[in-house]
This record gives C-alpha cells, sequence and structure tokens, in this order.
C-alpha cells in the first residue's frame, strides 16, 4: 500500500510557549498540514484538543500553567493512540523518565530542526494514514462478507468439525430451523449412503485445518438427497492456526439428476457453467485476502494486474503484462519460484514477505499471498498473487527503534554526569559488553540489544541522594544499603514496558549487581538464574570502574584488576565469561585505548 504526501491529509495541534519560536515553525508546519491550531501553553493546549481532536500533537517540555508532559498525560488518558511529539533542551535531561511514562511517541532536542520536525510529523501521518486504509479495507471486506452471507450458500464448522450455524439460504435449501443444528456433527447431515469412507479426504481436511474442494450428498429434513459442490476454506486466526471452516456449497441436484437422464452425454454449456462456479469460488476467496493483485503463470509469465499492483511497482498494467513477476525480486528470484513451485505441487496457499524493485529499482517490502487456481480436472490454471506494501511501516518501525535507542544512550550519559563519572564509564561498558557477548557467541541481535542498553546499568543512581552518591570517602553500612536500592530503583524504572530494548534495560539495571555466588543484590540470584546480560554487565563494568581513577580512589593497574577478578572467578563472576575476557584481555585493553584517546574503535571478533 502506498503512502503518498499523508502530511496533508492530517491535522495537527502545535502547542509553544516561545513567541518568536512558534514564528519560525508555524510557516513551515502550516502549508503542510491539512489544519493547523496553535496553542501558547498547556492548558489552551488541552482546550484546542477537546475541541478538535487532532491527528498529531507537537509539544514545548517547559510552558507556564502546564508543562507538556501534564498536558500529554491528560490527553493520554482519553486516547493512547494519538502521536506525540515532545520537544525539550538538553538540560530538560531529567524529564525523560515523565516522558516515557507518558508514552511519548518521538523526542526532539532544542532548538529544533525544521527538517528534522518535518521528517518526524510525517512518517507519524504515513502510519495515521496506513491505518485509516486499512480501516476502509476492513470496512469495505466486510460488505463483502454480508453480500455472500445473503447470496451464498454456506455452512459454518467448528475446527473439529461440529456445525456451528448455517446461513438462512442454505437452511431454506435444507428446510431445516436453524437452531435444530447448532452442534451437531457434520456427518449428521451427510447422505445416509455418505460414510465417513467415502468422505475420507473432507475429514482429512478438517483434521489438518486445511481447504478441501469436491461433491457431497447432504439430506433435507425430509429425508431427499441433495448434490453440491463443496469448498472448504479454513479461516486463521492471528497465529495462523485454524479455529474454524467456512464450507461454500453449490447446489447441483438437477445438474446431477439431468446428467442421469442423459447418461453419457454432458452438456457442454453446463460444464462451462460448472467451471466458472469452481473459478468464481476460488477467486472470491483470492480477492479477500489482500490489496493489489497480480495473476501469473506457472513460469511467471504476468498475465494481468490491477491498478494497485501498478502504481507499486511504477508501470503501466501493458508494461507489465508478458514480463516475468519473478524478475520484480531480483534478490530471491530463484528462491521465491521454488517456493511457489512448491505450493503448486502441495496445493497450499502461500504467505510470504518479500522484497521487490520497482521501475526505478527503488526496494519495497509487502508482506504477499499467492494462490494456485486449478481448472475442473486438477491442472495448474495461474497463480493469484495478493500483495500489501508495508515498505513505509517497515521504515516507520525503525525510527521508532532509533528514537528508543537515543533515549536510552541519553538516560545513560544523564546518569553518568550525575555521579560526576568521568571518562565516558557507560560508552566503555557498551563496547566490552558487545565485545564478550561476541566471544560468549550471542546471535548478532542478542549483541546489538546488549551493547544499547548496557548503559542503563547505573540509571537508578539518580534516585540516590547527593551526599551518598557523591560521598568522597567509604560509605557506612547504612549509606551502602541506600546505595544498592539503585540496582531496584533502574529496574522498576523499566519494569512497566513490553518493548524489548526497555525489558533489557531492565534486566541489566537489576541483576548486574549479583553475583555468580549468590551473594549479591538486589534478589540474590545464584549461577544462571542471572540473565547472562547481566553476568556480561558485571564483568565490564567492574573492569572499567576498577581501571579509572575516582574522587574516592585511584585507578588500578592491569595487573591489579586481572590479579582481582580471577580471585572472584566462579564467586562474583561467571567463571566462563570471566575466562573468555582473561583470554582476550588484549582485545578489551584495545577499545579501552581508543575510547580515552577519542579515536574510532578498530577491534572486531572474526
Amino acid at each position: 500500500m502506498k503512502l503518498d504526501r499523508p502530511l496533508e491529509s492530517c491535522t495537527l495541534l502545535y502547542v509553544e510557549s516561545e513567541k518568536e519560536v512558534r514564528n519560525y515553525v508555524i510557516p513551515f508546519l502550516g502549508p503542510r498540514v491539512r489544519t493547523l491550531w496553535v496553542a501558547e501553553n498547556g492548558k489552551a493546549g488541552l482546550k484546542l484538543y477537546e475541541k478538535h481532536k487532532p491527528d498529531i500533537i507537537v509539544t514545548d517540555l517547559k510552558m507556564p500553567k502546564m508543562d507538556g508532559i501534564e498536558m500529554s498525560k491528560i490527553i493520554r488518558s482519553e486516547d493512547c493512540d494519538i502521536p506525540i511529539v515532545l520537544i525539550a533542551s538538553y538540560s530538560d535531561q531529567h524529564h525523560l523518565f515523565a516522558a516515557i511514562d507518558a508514552r511519548i511517541s518521538a523526542f526532539l532536542r532544542k532548538p529544533v530542526k525544521i527538517n528534522e520536525l518535518i521528517r518526524t510529523v510525517e512518517d507519524l501521518a504515513k502510519k495515521i494514514t496506513f491505518e485509516r486504509a486499512q480501516q476502509r479495507i476492513q470496512a469495505t471486506m466486510a460488505q463483502h462478507y454480508l453480500a455472500i452471507e445473503e447470496e451464498a450458500l454456506l455452512i459454518y464448522l467448528d475446527a473439529e468439525g461440529k456445525i456451528l450455524k448455517i446461513n438462512d439460504a442454505m437452511g431454506m435449501r435444507l428446510n431445516y430451523p436453524l437452531h435444530l443444528l447448532g452442534g451437531e456433527p457434520f456427518e449428521s447431515l451427510l447422505y445416509k449412503e455418505g460414510t465417513k469412507r467415502r468422505y475420507h479426504s473432507l475429514f482429512r481436511a478438517i483434521e489438518k485445518g486445511d481447504s478441501w474442494h469436491g461433491e457431497i450428498h447432504l439430506i433435507n429434513r425430509q429425508d431427499m438427497e441433495l448434490t453440491f459442490k463443496a469448498t472448504l476454506i479454513p479461516l486463521y486466526d492471528m497465529n495462523k492456526r485454524c479455529y474454524q471452516f467456512m464450507m461454500l456449497l453449490e447446489d447441483i441436484t438437477e445438474l446431477i439428476n439431468y446428467r442421469k437422464i442423459l447418461k453419457n452425454e454432458l452438456d457442454e454449456t453446463q460444464d462451462t457453467l460448472q467451471e466458472k462456479i469452481h473459478f468464481l469460488e476460488q477467486y472470491r476467496n483470492a480477492i479477500n485476502e489482500g490489496t493489489a493483485i497480480c495473476r501469473f503463470l506457472e513460469d511467471g509469465t504476468i498475465l494481468k494486474t490491477d491498478s494497485r499492483f501498478s502504481a507499486i511497482f511504477g508501470f503501466e498494467s501493458e508494461d507489465l503484462v508478458h514480463r516475468s513477476f519473478y524478475r520484480l525480486c531480483p534478490n530471491m528470484e530463484s528462491v521465491l519460484k521454488a517456493h511457489v513451485n512448491r505450493a503448486i505441487r502441495e496445493r497450499k496457499t502461500l504467505r510470504k514477505r518479500i522484497r521487490c524493485q520497482d521501475k526505478r529499482r527503488r526496494l519495497h517490502v509487502t508482506d504477499s499471498v499467492f494462490i494456485p487456481i486449478y481448472d475442473i480436472d486438477g491442472n495448474i490454471e495461474e497463480i493469484i498473487s495478493l500483495h500489501n506494501d508495508i515498505t513505509d511501516i517497515i521504515k516507520l518501525n525503525e525510527e521508532i527503534k532509533n528514537t528508543q535507542k537515543e533515549l536510552l544512550y541519553i538516560l545513560g550519559e544523564v546518569a553518568e554526569s550525575r555521579s560526576r563519572e568521568t571518562g565516558h564509564h557507560v560508552k566503555r561498558v557498551a563496547e566490552y559488553s558487545r565485545l564478550l557477548a561476541q566471544l560468549a557467541g550471542l546471535d548478532e541481535e542478542e549483541v546489538e540489544l546488549l551493547a544499547i542498553v548496557s548503559p542503563m546499568h547505573d540509571v537508578g543512581k539518580i534516585a540516590i541522594p547527593d551526599e551518598i552518591l557523591l560521598k568522597p570517602g567509604k560509605l557506612t553500612p547504612d549509606e551502602f544499603e541506600i546505595m544498592k536500592r539503585h540496582a531496584q530503583i533502574g529496574g522498576e524504572l523499566f519494569g512497566h514496558s513490553e518493548r524489548p530494548f526497555m525489558k533489557a534495560a531492565r534486566i541489566v539495571a537489576l541483576e548486574h549487581h549479583e553475583n555468580y555466588d549468590g551473594t549479591g543484590y538486589p534478589y540474590g540470584k545464584k549461577g544462571e538464574e542471572i540473565h547472562i546480560f547481566g553476568r556480561i554487565v558485571a564483568i565490564a563494568d567492574v573492569f572499567d570502574a576498577l581501571s579509572m581513577e575516582r574522587a574516592y580512589k585511584r585507578g588500578w593497574s592491569i595487573e591489579e584488576i586481572v590479579e582481582y577478578m580471577k580471585r572472584e572467578r566462579g564467586k562474583k563472576f561467571d567463571p566462563e565469561l570471566l575466562d573468555l575476557f582473561l583470554e582476550n584481555i588484549d582485545l578489551f585493553l584495545h577499545i579501552r585505548k581508543d575510547l580515552l584517546n577519542g579515536s574510532s574503535l578498530s577491534c572486531e571478533v572474526q
């Protein structure tokens, strides 16, 4: 689905207390949106929101009467999905936790850059436009289903093959009151000669949750035999599990009787009609599966496309005809062709996310469905492919991930600066953790995730009083108990989010002071009860902390650090991870040297 100039269809509320900033931003925002409302503070902004219900909100943080976060929380209580962009200066970083709690969609720094602001609201507008388009499609498809329900003969079965309901038209054909059949096994409707053995393939399809097509003989309330062409269509839930079936029937009783009368003669018109009915049922099922449509032969030659497909790829429909569909996917041409051919052989529908190129060689990502269409003799006729272009959504998700990464990094630097630790401790811990995770064999995604969230290990220190956090001498036992709370506080800050970054940040904040022998805090976890992220960050944090000079201690030599860490092997530190660390100590020293000198990293695990 192509999202074209979505910002022009959206309305926007802009809340900014500084007149000079408003006068600078409004000329850029105003012409780009359908309607722009402007307020000077959160209280006025809230009134405009209540009156107009804008699509997007852009708000300053610090304002008189009501600040941006307080306004956002009130709005969020009414609308949990409206996109809100928060603008704040670097000195306002301590408000970031409140911004996370208010579920801010995006965060921009002051002074705001116009191109960055426009790009942010355009990305949010794309998401809004996409969701609206999806709602329109669903409404249209609902009308299609209602039309089918009214005109077709339908029986609905549960996943076990029991009758859920029959529609009015089918009830009239069988002359049964609808309520009498609910909960009955489907075989109770089969004609007395129709045993399970005769319909083995049908009941096998129900057991496996597959589609089925064939001829069935049912009995009406007057014990008369009726013959139908039947198509069994499985309906899937979000996890692709079959939860019920829709059986679409075509009454061919009269045709069968006529065939018996003529015996060896088959009316050509009748045969053509049956074939059209057969194709119509498959097309109807196919149209309900997606948006942009392409029809092509088994070898990939395109027969026809609809306007939506042509728009995605930038071709006129006639320019696509006779091209190979697979050539539109140059990086997966042979693999995709093999998958489609396998679906044809197995008579299954193929669902696959593919990457394609349009006429200008721009990349598109589509969620696609490939449906083989067979003629009445079971030979492959063509393939219908349905495509939903999610390129813009993929890009938007990447933008959201990058925003989350930036927020986490800023939080780490804020926590570090609060405790007056110099030399970018969080940067070094992140790079040490990345390297040790690679050496430990974590996959690439886990390595990157740990490198992003490891700066959060001491974020809870923000809540520790200055007289304890900044004390130059040794802490008293009572003071140390208060200091230990920073681990639990850090975990609680991220405890209400299910996002992968936040869940991983919670782990490192909570568990980087847990000891391998169970003597650590806050929970006294032991061995592999401690998440591997916590065990890795524990080594990286101690190594860096010991090597750097602080207000209350001198920096240790490498020999002293290695001797101490060896003594703590199996006590404070995971023995296997520590062995990896010490065996590769030169790589970690290389990272330390590069970061202290301000040069780029050149250390990499092969």
